[in-house]
């Protein structure tokens, strides 16, 4: 529940930041090496972090581009799960998403092949397979 209620009020943050001008990323890759981020943030026991918010202005000769999203139909569902036209809606983000990621000079699977990329093998979890034994450290009990 604490992980979802601070990703909460992180977004509500960033909306604020946003109405002040500022901008915000969230980033993730702090998981990556849970330990070392709570040893720099002398974190108490029972406490870790979700993920890190760096805050700050835009610069406006760098204009960023904004990542396309996936079609609202793959994403929002009334009443039952599913879309007939889903597996043809996702192929075609994977091409879209595609060419953005060569556009920014990114190098990266396919958009839908991504997550079991991420899980073939110890090397490409980059550190998140130390969480488990990280949170224990930090003496929350697992079962």
């Amino acid at each position: 529940m604490s992980s979802i209620d601070a990703a909460l009020a992180a977004q509500n943050a960033v909306v604020a930041l946003e109405s002040l001008g500022l901008g915000g990323v969230y980033i993730g890759a702090l998981r990556n090496n849970l330990a070392a981020v709570i040893d720099e943030l002398q974190l108490s026991p029972l406490v870790f972090p979700v993920f890190g918010l760096c805050v700050g202005y835009a610069d406006p000769d760098k204009p960023a581009s904004v990542k396309p999203r996936l079609p609202q139909q793959v994403v929002l569902h009334q009443e039952t799960y599913g879309h007939p036209v889903e597996q043809q809606l996702v192929e075609d983000y994977d091409q879209h998403i595609s060419a953005f990621y060569r556009e920014q000079g990114l190098t990266t699977p396919k958009w839908s092949e991504q997550p079991v990329e991420r899980l073939r093998s110890i090397q490409t979890l980059n550190g998140r397979e130390h969480i488990s034994a990280v949170l224990k450290g930090q003496r929350f009990e697992q079962k």
